[in-house]
């Protein structure tokens, strides 16, 4: 990688020649790379010679310097270990490169970019699509759990992600990665993740589709709900509703809400997907549940409120299943 060294009122020139024959997009890529991540205002790139020209400090130089080394290389390199870099000047600073080489399509890709940047808090992540290469910038804490998300969801299909597969942060709150089993369809595994956001009130909760992965950050208490909801609804599916444990718990109580009581039920298996919904909708106007929704593939109705509510609710489906009329609500 040849390159040119010019000075001038503190800024270096450097001109980077690439080694790989990228393409214009792919140089493109690499400048947005150097500008998002290094902080770097004065890049551009020359497609006929395949050059990058980098204007910035020392400091900046030596950053792009390392950037390019990370992704200036074929595609059949040894991209093992770990890829960081830390600024001179900033102790809680880091730069690193992780490669995702299993994510085998880039919707996967963005959707693990996209779980990145959301969980771990983490702005500049930006991606050379030619490695599968991700390179991210924060502080220590981001970066770590950043790489913890990365080890979750950079697996090989049919391969059990590494233990533990939760990360705790100061403060309280959890980051959590749940591998589903049983789902068969896309709609499935999205019927899962609306219902768990929903019902657990959980902004920051991602569904990577590839390793039927779902991951979220909350507080203990979401995470723990989440896990509740997940052992109820991550079950067999083989078209047919789900007959009900009678032994087993269907219910969650939360410590510090108005609405803290979480049910499951589950709904007669000879009806079809839009008499289900005829019984939310009934059980949600009688009862004045707002958080409520079906899983189809096992016939699951998941209602949060309070406990009048959730008491409503179970008449109101007692009766639908014994095909009495149920009284209007007031």
């Amino acid at each position: 990688m040849a390159f040119a060294v010019s000075m001038a009122f503190g800024q270096t020139n450097r001109i980077f020649r690439l080694t790989q024959e990228e393409n214009r997009q792919e140089l493109e890529e690499i400048a947005t790379v150097l500008r998002a991540t290094g902080d770097i205002q004065q890049v551009s790139i020359d497609d006929i010679n395949r050059t990058v020209t980098v204007d910035g400090t020392a400091g900046q130089i030596a950053m792009a310097d390392w950037l390019i080394h990370q992704v200036d290389l074929p595609a059949n390199a040894p991209l093992a270990g770990v890829h960081e870099y830390r600024p001179p000047a900033g102790s809680d600073d880091v730069v690193r490169v992780f490669y995702l080489s299993h994510a085998s399509t880039p919707q996967e890709l963005q959707r693990i970019v996209t779980t990145v940047r959301s969980v771990a808090d983490i702005p500049r992540v930006f991606v050379y699509n030619a490695l599968n290469a991700v390179a991210v910038r924060g502080n220590n804490q981001q970066i770590s759990l950043g790489a913890w998300l990365v080890d979750q969801l950079n697996q090989p299909a049919h391969v059990t992600a590494p233990a533990p597969h939760e990360y705790k942060l100061p403060g309280g709150d959890v980051a959590r990665v749940f591998e589903l089993t049983h789902p068969q369809t896309p709609q499935q595994l999205q019927e899962i993740v609306t219902l768990i956001r929903s019902i657990g009130d959980i902004q920051r909760l991602f569904l990577c589709n590839e390793r039927r992965a779902v991951a979220l950050r909350g507080t203990a208490e979401q995470a723990a709900l989440a896990a509740w909801l997940v052992s109820e609804l991550d079950k067999p599916v083989n078209g047919q509703a789900a007959t009900e444990d009678s032994t087993a718990p269907h219910e969650y109580r939360l410590s510090n809400s108005w609405d803290n009581l979480v049910r499951v039920f589950y709904l007669d298996s000879s009806q079809s997907a839009q008499d289900r919904q005829k019984v939310a909708t009934q059980v949600r106007a009688t009862s004045g549940i707002m958080r409520l929704f079906v899983y189809n593939a096992l016939g699951a109705l998941a209602a949060r409120g309070t406990d009048t509510q959730v008491a409503t609710a179970e008449k109101v489906i007692e009766e639908m299943k014994a095909g009495r009329p149920t009284p209007p609500s007031t």
